[in-house]
């Protein structure tokens, strides 16, 4: 088997379990999120009263959510180019009475 084969079916086989390990971690936080869920349902504050650890929770799934779908993405090889991660652009206009806007 040559070098360029050899390297295709490891990549083959690693993405693999990459996928499986993704699947895996998806039904867990899943299940986190579902639990989470009934927690806050059952909680005795307003929505906008939520307690900063409440916020920062619901922050840290959906963070992981976003991870494990880039995850995926990568290994299925649905995006052509590498992943980066980027900060929004913020254009900044020069001359804008704030005050009219």
């Amino acid at each position: 088997m040559s070098d360029i084969k050899k390297t295709r079916a490891l990549q083959k086989k690693v993405n693999e379990k990459h996928i499986a390990l993704y699947d895996k971690t998806l039904g867990i936080v899943e299940f986190l999120i579902k639990n989470y869920e009934q927690e806050l349902k059952s909680a005795e504050f307003d929505f906008l009263d939520m307690p900063k650890n409440s916020v920062s929770t619901l922050d840290f799934l959906i963070s992981a959510v976003g991870k494990i779908q880039k995850g995926h993405r990568l290994a299925l090889g649905l995006d052509n180019e590498l992943v980066e991660n980027m900060e929004p652009e913020i254009n900044i206009i020069e001359g804008v009475n704030q005050d009219k806007i």
